[in-house]
C-alpha cells in the first residue's frame, strides 16, 4: 500500500509547520464553511473547506480520506522490504511514486550537504525513545546508530524491461531505515490539495497540528490566510511573534518547544543533526519556510508540501546563514527564523 501513499508526493501542495495560526473562512455568495477536526498521523488535524454545501462536505471527507490513508499506507510493504534487505546488496522494486520521493529527498540531501538526510530513521527511533525515557542516549548508542545513516546509502536504479521501466532502490548498511516522519505531513497535504484541485476548490486551509498547513485562496474577510508564528520562548500558544499572510503558498516549521525533554539542565529537543547524531545546536528554536504552490521548475512541480516539509529541517540543521544560501535556489521562498532567546532573525 505504500505505492498508494507515496503517490500523492505527484500532487502540489502546500505544508505549514507553523508555531500557532489564526484561522478564517472564506467568502463568497451562497458559500458556507465547513470545518472537521480529527486525531490522525499522530497529531490534530483541522480542515476548512469554504464552498457551497454539498461541496465542501465532499471535500472534507475527501480530505480526511487522505489523511487516514497517508497515515495507513506509511508503514507500508514497498519500504519494509527495502529496510529488510538493507547491507545485502539486493535490490527491491518500488513504485514510480514511491522512487520520486526518495530522489527528491536524496536531491535536498546533497543539496543540504546532509542537513537533511532522508535515512536518518535509526536517529529517530533512537531519540524518541530517549524523549520517552528522558534520559539521553549514550555516545555509543549515537555512533552506532550514525553508522546505520547516510543518504550516499541510499541507492536508485531504473531499467527497462520489456517496455516496462522498473524503479528500484537499495539500502547499502545493515539496519538502515527511512525516516518516514521526514516525508508524511508534506505528502499527505500534497495528497489533499491534488483532491480540492480537481475538486473545484478555491478557498480552504488544511492544518496539521501546527506543524503543516495548506492555504488556498482567501478568507471571509477575502484576504490572504492569516498564519500565526507562536514564540517558542513565549507562555503559551497565544504568545505570536509575527502573522503571516499565506496565498496560495505552503508554510512549513520546525522548532525545539514542541517535542523535548529536560536533563540535567538541558534542553533536547527531536530535530537531530544526521552528522553528528545529536540534537542540531545552531542558536535557533525555530523556522518557517514559506513557498509558493506553483513553480516553473518541473524537478519540484507538484511537490511543494513536501519540499517545504525537508527545507524546514534543513534550515533548522543549518542554521540561519547556511539556509538562507540553500533557500536562494528556490524561488519565492521566504524564512522567518527565531532564535532560542525569542526574537526573530530575519524575513
Amino acid at each position: 500500500m505504500i505505492e498508494r501513499f507515496f503517490t500523492f508526493a505527484k500532487i502540489p501542495a502546500l505544508a505549514c509547520l507553523g508555531t500557532a495560526l489564526l484561522l478564517s473562512g472564506c467568502g463568497g455568495g451562497g458559500a458556507v464553511t465547513a470545518e472537521e477536526t480529527k486525531l490522525v498521523m499522530g497529531t490534530v488535524a483541522h480542515l476548512t473547506v469554504r464552498a457551497d454545501e454539498i461541496t465542501s462536505q465532499a471535500a472534507l471527507r475527501d480530505g480526511m480520506a487522505v489523511l487516514t490513508q497517508t497515515e495507513h499506507d506509511a508503514d507500508g510493504a514497498a519500504l519494509a522490504a527495502v529496510e529488510t534487505a538493507a547491507g545485502t546488496g539486493a535490490w527491491t522494486e518500488i513504485s514510480p511514486a514511491l522512487y520520486e520521493t526518495l530522489r527528491l529527498a536524496q536531491e535536498v540531501a546533497r543539496r543540504s550537504n546532509g542537513a537533511f538526510d532522508v535515512t536518518a530513521g535509526a536517529l529517530t527511533e533512537l531519540w524518541e525513545r530517549a524523549r520517552t525515557e528522558k534520559m539521553p542516549p549514550t555516545a555509543e548508542e549515537i555512533v552506532a546508530a550514525r553508522a546505520r545513516v547516510g543518504y550516499e546509502s541510499l541507492e536508485l536504479r531504473t531499467s527497462e524491461e520489456g517496455g516496462h521501466t522498473r524503479y528500484e532502490a537499495r539500502l547499502l548498511r545493515t539496519g538502515m531505515k527511512i525516516d518516514r516522519g521526514a516525508l508524511i505531513k508534506g505528502l499527505a497535504l500534497d495528497g489533499i490539495h491534488q483532491s480540492w484541485q480537481t475538486a473545484g476548490i478555491a478557498n480552504a486551509l488544511a492544518d496539521l497540528g501546527t506543524s503543516s498547513i495548506l492555504g488556498m485562496g482567501m478568507n471571509a474577510e477575502g484576504a490572504p490566510w492569516q498564519i500565526g508564528i507562536r514564540n517558542p520562548r513565549g507562555e503559551g500558544r497565544s504568545d505570536l511573534i509575527a502573522v503571516l499572510p499565506l496565498d496560495h503558498e505552503v508554510l512549513s516549521s520546525s522548532g525545539d518547544d514542541e517535542r523535548f525533554f529536560l536533563y540535567e539542565g538541558r534542553r533536547y529537543h527531536h530535530i537531530i543533526d544526521p552528522r553528528t547524531g545529536y540534537p542540531a545546536e545552531t542558536g535557533l528554536a525555530s523556522v518557517t519556510v514559506v513557498l509558493p504552490m506553483e513553480t516553473d521548475d518541473p524537478v519540484w512541480r507538484g511537490h511543494m508540501g513536501l519540499l517545504s516539509d525537508m527545507l524546514s529541517t534543513a534550515v533548522f540543521v543549518l542554521g540561519e546563514e547556511e539556509g538562507r544560501r540553500l533557500l536562494a535556489d528556490f524561488s519565492g521562498a521566504r524564512l522567518i527564523s527565531v532564535d532560542t532567546n525569542g526574537d526573530i532573525m530575519g524575513e
